[in-house]
């Protein structure tokens, strides 16, 4: 992609990323009926993490912090270094393999619930 495409996207995911924590907050936070009742469990969690609307956030919320995670990690590391066009491809292929990785492992952690 052209380096315009990535700027406007850590951008995107940086705005994405502030509204899913607000409404991860809010809706973990102030309006759960069984956190306001004092018996949060984790068996409340898994059941509203059943849903497919929840898991799919859920899944949005952990796809999008992994790209504007390593996206800004490659922006440091290619910003604040002199390393030639090779060690820069393979810099990133590096952490597109480590994000594929780490995304598959949250996706299939869901199964476990």
């Amino acid at each position: 992609m052209r380096p315009a495409v990535h700027w406007y996207l850590q951008r995107i995911t940086g705005g994405l990323l502030l509204f899913l924590l607000v409404a991860h907050f809010w809706v973990e936070h102030f309006e759960s009926e069984q956190l306001l009742r004092g018996d949060l469990t984790f068996d409340a969690i898994r059941g509203r993490i059943s849903t497919p609307l929840w898991r799919g956030i859920d899944i949005a919320f952990l796809l999008i912090a992994l790209y504007h995670g390593l996206s800004g990690l490659r922006n440091i590391v290619l910003d604040y270094s002199r390393i030639g066009a090779g060690a820069a491809r393979a810099i990133t292929m590096l952490l597109v393999v480590v994000g594929a990785f780490w995304a598959w492992w949250g996706i299939d952690a869901f199964r476990n619930l």
